[in-house]
């Protein structure tokens, strides 16, 4: 993939429309992104903003319409979703919408396929000036069982409850839908209020990937954004681990469950906008990412301490956590394990074959991007949210460059920050 392809822009104060030409694929993604900082007061309620929106708009009022308008626009499919990066909190909305080059009625397809997703975003739906109840009440019943399913699924409640332990002082650890209280206190007013905050302060992303009329489209994104009026635009900083707890933090949590969940977060002081990242990623990929890793060959296939074991990095905060699923009488000897192989790292065993395995699968990860719009999309997005865009073929680059020396030298500053445990209830547990 060509750098070249990718164009950035800046429409008007805090809006950035991003283009990234692609001609292979038959459908184009367009993505809008609003981007706030995380905040407890607020997550609940930006949750709650595009599922409300979509639900319908002046021209498309109920979901019937909406759906019916994109089934006569070839199948234009929109869909939307919020998670959390580093200390922001970001809101998308994104439409796949097939090529003009394939309409076989003459029908503009990406324009009218734009005028729905603005009506959506910028002409709701509403009820005495305000959001309609009815949509907003309904909307917060299913955040409030997205959030109640969380605890259904112990190895991600494992991983969730880590990250607000090791957080606990820090932004991160809110979680981006919110809590059960706070969206039960939301109302139609309150979140009519922070609907017009966000238009007017949040930093706006833009993506459209494909063979589109960058150009005119850009000039239909400047038009919708000038309706609205853009305020002071918020900060939105992350701001690392900072990995000076004096000792580990370690929390012990019983419920009524037959495996454990071991989780265990490492400050590693290495985020993507580091010049060694990539040397980190390896790292990673080399530990516990992947059937060649050090935890999975050896705690998992060879000593049979867990279920499952392997790690992730947090390329935003500079951490690393790994997960493992145990029997509990296993807990000390998994946990023994895991920080052996992290010191085998950096004693500098690391084999060839390790090093080469950790670099395929890397560099394959980054080829793939291509196969698809929605990975050349997140691709560039992360880029622009590191503040540095590369392409897949000089992230390839990156990667063979990186020497076991270098991934030692990372391993040396990694240390355990904080230890989490869900056990059984029963006194053996």
């Amino acid at each position: 993939m060509d750098q070249k392809i990718f164009e950035r822009k800046e429409l008007m104060e805090g809006v950035y429309f991003n283009a990234i030409g692609e001609t292979k694929f038959k459908s184009g993604l367009i993505s809008v992104r609003f981007i706030a900082p995380l905040s407890a007061e607020t997550a609940a309620k930006n949750a709650l903003i595009f599922p409300v929106l979509t639900r319908g708009s002046e021209h498309f009022p109920n979901i019937g319409s909406i759906r019916k308008e994109e089934e006569s626009v070839y199948d234009t499919d929109i869909d939307d979703a919020v998670y959390k990066r580093g200390d922001t909190q970001i809101l998308e909305i994104r439409m796949r919408v097939l090529d003009n080059r394939f309409s076989i009625d003459g029908m503009n397809i990406t324009e009218r396929a734009m005028a729905l997703l603005g009506d959506l975003i910028f002409r709701p739906v509403t009820e005495n000036g305000v959001f309609c109840e009815e949509y907003v009440e309904s909307e917060k019943q299913m955040l409030i069982d997205d959030i109640r399913a969380q605890g259904n699924d112990k190895r991600r409640f494992a991983m969730q409850r880590l990250t607000e332990e090791m957080f606990s002082d820090d932004v991160y650890g809110i979680s981006e839908l919110g809590t059960v209280e706070s969206v039960e206190s939301v109302c139609p007013v309150c979140l009519w209020k922070q609907y017009k905050e966000l238009l007017s302060r949040a930093r706006v992303e833009i993506f459209a990937v494909g063979h589109f009329d960058f150009e005119a489209l850009g000039e239909t994104f400047r038009n919708l954004f000038a309706t609205v009026e853009r305020g002071e635009i918020y900060k939105t900083e992350t701001k690392p681990l900072a990995g000076d707890r004096p000792e580990v933090k370690t929390v012990y949590e019983r419920q009524n469950i037959a495996q454990g969940k071991l989780s265990m977060g490492f400050y590693t002081g290495i985020t993507a906008s580091d010049e060694n990242y990539t040397a980190m990623q390896l790292l990673n990929a080399i530990y516990g990412a992947g059937v060649t890793s050090k935890l999975f060959c050896n705690v998992r296939e060879k000593l049979s301490l867990c279920y499952y074991c392997g790690s992730s990095d947090n390329a935003q905060k500079g951490f690393m956590m790994v997960n493992s699923g145990i029997e509990f009488k296993n807990e000390k000897k998994a946990a023994d394990e895991i920080l052996a192989q992290l010191d085998e790292i950096k004693k500098g065993n690391i084999s060839e074959d390790e090093l080469r395995d950790a670099k395929l699968a890397l560099v394959d990860s980054a080829e793939r991007i291509a196969d698809s719009v929605g990975n050349t999309m997140n691709w560039y997005f992360s880029g622009v949210m590191n503040g540095k865009v590369v392409t897949p073929a000089e992230k390839r680059a990156q990667i063979e460059a990186v020497t076991a020396a270098d991934i030692v030298k990372i391993a040396e500053n990694i240390r355990l920050d904080t230890y989490y445990f869900l056990c059984g209830k029963e006194e053996n547990a």
